[in-house]
């Protein structure tokens, strides 16, 4: 071991010291030492709370009716989506099988509108105009008649079908192929309204002269004509846009009805939000219930928060992302941990006391952890390794000296200057005046002395170490 040269700097008169020593009745006891070492420091802020659940909510029913099944109970793990409760959703469940066939049906409609008339559905309605022709011209040649105004009639109206059928199909293949903007403006569409005015003029004129010929069964045989030319001329002009526009705003609505009919019947169950445990169950089989009645409880216990308060002297001090131990008055002898995630930016006032609310994440809570415990929680603020620590009963603050620490060295007490850093609950980093080794006062001696102010029981002075 190095030797160590100490020099003794006497500061008060050992003279006087004496002469008042036998006046002085003084009780002492052995001082007591701690030895520096070497170890790991943590300095830390102590806290406060109560543990919270991240996810926790009281599921409550959307809609009134008759609980007709609970599907969960007390402690059960269950999975987001997962239905927990129902209510008798009868008259609900029809409702949507009326939408999903309504809507169906419209869906089947628009196709057939889109695809326009079959092609046997054509074939038919000419037999049946040809049938009626001929049934007609079966009644004129019965009754001999010759009417050359009837037949004039009859031949132009005739034309005017034939004119008004071209003009129909003109405009159905310019408006299916995009050929102008706006079909209603095109010069195809007057043609088509010319030729409906030319073919109504025409069958009102046949109309006229039919009607002067006195006969009933004749004018049957005209109108069962004009009928079957109408269901034909219907037949090859469809489907017209508004044809399509409306078959398509029939699904549409049908496809809204669905929708309403499925979320009223959504609303009859109440389905979890997230994984979770079922922590409570509210409600009963067979009760009747209203619109947010509550349900049941859920609770995620695999992510807890502890929610502490910090005082306005250590705000400053704790950052998001600090490392936390964390102590739960419920679960003793275990030391959990967790991260600062959150630190409120405004606090509270309480009886003149300013309080910052923070949250802890824990890190792998275990099930012995329930929301609402109470818990301590040590934030760590810094950590040192392997460094020289000294008890901080053992440091003392000197006037404009600054911190000191008292080595007992052979039986003497000598005052040394000190350079710390890190400081912790009970010890503090030494950087420069102490060695590994050194002993140091952390319990000195009481004296209560007569004569000689601040006179000390050993050897009277304050001594320095000069190393």
């Amino acid at each position: 071991m190095i030797r160590r040269k100490y020099f003794l700097l006497t500061i008060l008169v050992t003279l006087a010291l004496v002469g008042c020593q036998a006046q002085t009745q003084t009780k002492s006891t052995a001082p007591q030492t701690a030895t520096i070492q070497r170890g790991n420091l943590t300095a830390t802020i102590s806290a406060a709370g109560t543990v919270v659940a991240q996810s926790q909510v009281a599921l409550m029913f959307q809609a009134s009716g008759q609980v007709k099944e609970i599907d969960a109970k007390v402690g059960d793990k269950v999975k987001a989506g997962q239905v927990l409760a129902k209510l008798d959703a009868t008259d609900l469940e029809m409702a949507v099988t009326k939408a999903q066939i309504a809507l169906d049906t419209s869906k089947v409609q628009l196709q057939k509108t889109k695809e326009g008339p079959k092609p046997a559905d054509v074939e038919s309605a000419k037999a049946s105009l040809a049938s009626a022709q001929a049934a007609y011209q079966a009644a004129l040649n019965k009754y001999g008649l010759s009417d050359a105004q009837l037949a004039v009639a009859r031949t132009d109206l005739d034309k005017a079908a034939a004119t008004l059928q071209r003009a129909q199909l003109a405009y159905n293949w310019e408006s299916n192929n995009w050929l102008d903007a706006d079909p209603t403006k095109s010069s195809q569409k007057t043609a088509l309204d010319d030729a409906q005015t030319a073919y109504n003029l025409a069958q009102a004129a046949y109309n006229q002269q039919a009607a002067g010929i006195n006969d009933s069964g004749l004018r049957s045989a005209a109108s069962q004509v004009a009928q079957a030319q109408y269901q034909l001329d219907n037949l090859l002009n469809t489907p017209t846009p508004e044809d399509i526009t409306s078959a398509e705003a029939q699904v549409k609505q049908n496809e809204a009805s669905l929708q309403q009919a499925q979320v009223a019947l959504a609303k009859a169950s109440v389905i979890a939000p997230f994984d979770g445990t079922v922590g409570d169950i509210y409600a009963v089989v067979g009760q009747q219930v209203s619109a947010s009645t509550q349900a049941l409880a859920l609770v995620d216990f695999s992510k807890l928060d502890l929610a502490i308060t910090l005082a306005e002297v250590d705000v400053t001090k704790v950052k998001e992302g600090d490392q936390v131990q964390i102590m739960l008055d419920a679960v003793q002898g275990t030391v959990f941990t967790g991260t600062v995630t959150e630190i409120d930016l405004v606090g509270t006032t309480t009886q003149g006391v300013v309080n910052y609310a923070a949250t802890v994440s824990l890190d792998n809570p275990t099930d012995t952890i329930r929301p609402g415990m109470n818990a301590s929680a040590n934030i760590i603020l810094q950590h040192r390794e392997n460094v020289l620590l000294v008890p901080n009963r053992a440091v003392r603050s000197v006037g404009t000296r600054g911190k000191t620490v008292t080595v007992l060295y052979e039986g003497q007490l000598i005052d040394v200057p000190v350079t710390l850093g890190l400081s912790g609950d009970s010890q503090t980093e030494v950087v420069s005046g102490l060695q590994e080794g050194d002993a140091v006062l952390i319990n000195q001696t009481t004296t209560t002395a007569r004569g000689v102010p601040g006179a000390g029981g050993f050897g009277g002075g304050a001594v320095f170490i000069a190393r």
